[in-house]
């Protein structure tokens, strides 16, 4: 047996480990800011160990190995806090009360199987009055998709901390039903530049924030994230986002880091909303005088993304009151319709998946391969007809009647 601590950046702690020869597991203590806690710590894990308190053997229970993998792994794996907060909320809710007390090594692929047919989650639906109410309903396939990467990240760890052996990973195989293919809602170049022509909209404070995520395809917490500092006149730099609490949050992956090209009417909109930045700086005294981020209220203080959400709904409903007759949909669908004009311009599907930041075509082309079908249709169609065109007699074309005679 052999002990050691260990520090991990993600945390900032020690973290005090055994090793045991004999089955080639690790036993890992709890976090501590010094490592003279740490090592006071190794030091009874020993003696436990010595004594029996401490088994290296198969009885790990689904809910102790699970501690330590929030502790140590989630951290790690998981940079955007939010994906954190979804992923500990999965256990919680629906893994955890089921598995909590079996032994790891003994869940079986047909268990997880059953896990998934049995699974159900709350959703919220209008009743006849109109009023939102909580009912069970089956788990739709997008959230089994991202409870099984969960399970299966979990797995993995447990597989390399020796704890299940390489060829027994029981979320290999799993069956899960395909999501149904859904052409996300947009709105037309004319009805999106109806809402922003919109006096109602432009007078807005949530108006550059609007126009930005629907001209750039950015999420709404990317653009809640963009800063002056990464500012270069004709495009921004993005580096982190800030989630729907207000707290910075890293990029899902590193191709959310990107470069979002901006339309010249939006490089003024965002010059005017800059020079009012600094004018309610000389104006206001208690306003943050130096705004680190471009997107901000009368008092130069960040604009929350749940803010955003809300106000682009209230503009959409007195914008239809005024005379319009917009679709409804969410402010995320504004992200989707500025990838539609790009797919339906026949852009190539690298440059669509580099603006929207995925990391693959494949994730993009699944997501809008709906769109993308009914685009490349249309575009095969017109290609098709522009040759049989040409290679018939035009002068038949224009005068049908003379060249029937």
């Amino acid at each position: 047996m052999r002990g050691s601590i260990q520090f991990k950046e993600a945390t900032g702690k020690y973290y005090p480990v055994i090793y045991d020869n004999e089955t080639k597991k690790h036993k890992w203590g709890k976090g501590h800011k010094s490592q003279r806690e740490a090592e006071r710590e190794l030091r009874s894990m020993i003696r436990k160990y010595d004594s029996g308190s401490i088994v290296f053997g198969k009885k790990d229970l689904f809910s102790t190995v699970y501690k330590e993998f929030d502790e140590t792994v989630i951290t790690e794996r998981y940079k955007s806090e939010g994906q954190q907060r979804t992923v500990r909320g999965n256990f919680r809710k629906h893994i955890l009360p089921v598995f909590g007390n079996a032994r790891v090594d003994r869940i079986t692929q047909k268990d997880i199987q059953r896990f998934f047919h049995e699974l159900r989650v709350d959703r919220a639906v209008k009743d006849e009055e109109g009023k939102w109410i909580h009912e069970e309903a089956p788990a739709s396939p997008a959230t089994k998709r991202k409870i099984l990467q969960g399970l299966n990240a979990f797995f993995e760890t447990c597989i390399s901390w020796g704890m299940v052996a390489k060829d027994e990973n029981p979320c290999e195989g799993i069956q899960l039903q395909s999501a149904p293919l859904q052409i996300p809602a947009t709105w037309s170049e004319e009805e999106l530049s109806t809402f922003l022509s919109s006096e109602i909209v432009q007078e807005s404070p949530y108006y550059l924030a609007i126009l930005i995520i629907a001209t750039t395809g950015l999420s709404r917490s990317e653009a809640c994230g963009l800063k002056w500092s990464l500012y270069h006149g004709t495009y921004f730099i993005l580096d982190q986002g800030v989630d729907a609490y207000g707290n910075v949050t890293d990029m899902k992956t590193i191709f959310r880091k990107r470069r979002a090209e901006l339309m010249p009417f939006v490089i003024e909109r965002v010059e005017s909303h800059r020079r009012r930045q600094q004018m309610i700086s000389r104006a206001i005294q208690e306003a943050v005088q130096r705004p680190e981020y471009v997107l901000t209220d009368d008092m130069n203080e960040p604009l929350k993304a749940d803010a955003i959400s809300k106000n682009f709904k209230r503009l959409c409903r007195r914008v239809n009151a005024d005379g319009a007759s917009l679709p409804d949909i969410p402010l995320k669908n504004l992200r989707h319709t500025f990838a539609s004009f790009m797919i339906y311009d026949d852009i190539n599907i690298r440059v669509v998946a580099d603006a929207l930041g995925h990391s693959r075509t494949s994730t993009t082309q699944n997501y809008y391969q709906g769109m993308a079908k009914k685009s490349m249709h249309r575009s095969e169609v017109l290609k098709i007809g522009e040759k049989l065109f040409s290679t018939v007699n035009r002068s038949s074309l224009e005068n049908p009647l003379e060249e029937a005679q």
